[in-house]
């Protein structure tokens, strides 16, 4: 039979209280029950607002990391109500698989979003005799009965002690953040969510550790929280469709493929991307000049629309190889793939095939984290 939790509330929103998700702000906290149905197996309940600051939806859709938090917050809520790991220990993150039906994301912008997500735990570690050490979970999330999606992640738990041992002296002040790419490059409305600096290198940016930012910095962390590095895989996928789609296109001649992209982001004055592309039968040359201007206020910036519906994410994994620091810069870089369609004699693309995107960052050229996103035609 199934034992429900008395976990504090916020009886305002009718979540659970923040710190039983690592939360300090209670607008954050997407959780709101927790059922141990038996050993390992557990329903967790959540509630999708109608309107998130940073969680925003696409078009009729939800944002697809709205899914990934709600993962991401059963952790420390099973860590610390079913596991009995002490309050003060860190968490960190090895990897995760999320896999999404977009159809069952719609955006109801009058009613919150009501999820069911059955949990299994597996690959339990503990101390011998102490407290747990690591587990990997796995859920399967329901939308009034209609199936959302799946997730399967990994944390590792150590006490403050060894966590001390695990990051040694490393100097964790923030550094000013570069400025931002163009919102719109990467799917977003205002400059202060954007986590990309644009690079003169095509497909490369670098990552922005905005240390103000209200729902990634939610409470001080001495190093670059997963989440936005999962919002910088996101926004590098967006920008990397962006390069190849909203262009005008001049054709000269025939050649090899190349490409250059570069983006004086937000600062004032003029940008201009440039991209050269070249088929078995053409080389086309892109060229996109815009005027772009710096807002003292960027919350409160006039929104800038996005150029027509983006690709939205079905899949994402990814993989947190090591910390990353404030103080060094992280680059970001995408390749993408894309499955053609075999037509009798040729191989065609389809405007609806889906695209995966590969997205790497590095620090001091060691490769810190690895992201898969596969993305669909808006729904």
């Amino acid at each position: 039979m199934p034992v429900t939790q008395h976990l504090t509330r916020t009886p305002a929103r009718n979540t659970l209280a923040p710190h039983h998700v690592h939360k300090h702000n209670p607008a954050e906290v997407l959780l709101t029950g927790l059922d141990t149905l038996r050993t390992d197996t557990f329903t967790v309940t959540a509630r999708w607002p109608t309107h998130h600051p940073f969680y925003t939806p696409t078009p009729h859709l939800n944002d697809p990391l709205i899914f990934i938090e709600t993962i991401r917050q059963c952790f420390p809520l099973l860590a610390h109500h079913a596991y009995h790991l002490p309050h003060g220990h860190h968490l960190i993150w090895q990897y995760l698989t999320a896999d999404i039906n977009p159809h069952a994301m719609h955006h109801t912008p009058h009613h919150p979003a009501h999820l069911t997500l059955h949990i299994t735990c597996s690959d339990i570690r503990r101390r011998p005799g102490g407290h747990l050490t690591a587990l990997t979970l796995h859920a399967i999330a329901l939308r009034n009965g209609t199936h959302l999606g799946t997730a399967q992640t990994r944390f590792s738990a150590h006490s403050p002690t060894i966590y001390q041992r695990i990051r040694g002296t490393h100097p964790n002040t923030p550094t000013t953040p570069p400025p931002p790419t163009h919102p719109t490059h990467v799917n977003r409305h205002h400059p202060h969510d954007v986590v990309l600096a644009p690079t003169p290198h095509p497909h490369h940016w670098l990552l922005r550790n905005d240390t103000t930012h209200p729902t990634l910095f939610d409470h001080p962390v001495d190093h670059t929280p997963g989440m936005l590095l999962l919002e910088a895989a996101r926004q590098a996928t967006h920008a990397t469709h962006h390069t190849t789609t909203h262009t005008t296109d001049t054709r000269t001649g025939t050649g090899t493929r190349t490409s250059t992209d570069t983006d004086t982001g937000m600062g004032a004055g003029m940008g201009t991307d440039t991209l050269t592309r070249t088929t078995h039968t053409r080389t086309a040359t892109l060229t996109r000049t815009h005027t772009t201007r710096t807002h003292p206020h960027p919350r409160t910036a006039t929104p800038a629309t996005p150029p027509g519906p983006p690709p939205y994410p079905t899949h994402i994994h990814a993989t947190f190889l090591q910390f990353l620091e404030y103080t060094t810069p992280t680059h970001i870089t995408t390749t993408t793939q894309t499955t053609p369609t075999n037509t009798h004699t040729n191989a065609t693309t389809s405007p609806d095939t889906p695209t995966t995107t590969h997205i790497t960052a590095t620090q001091n050229n060691h490769t810190a984290f690895t992201s898969t996103i596969t993305t669909t035609p808006h729904p």
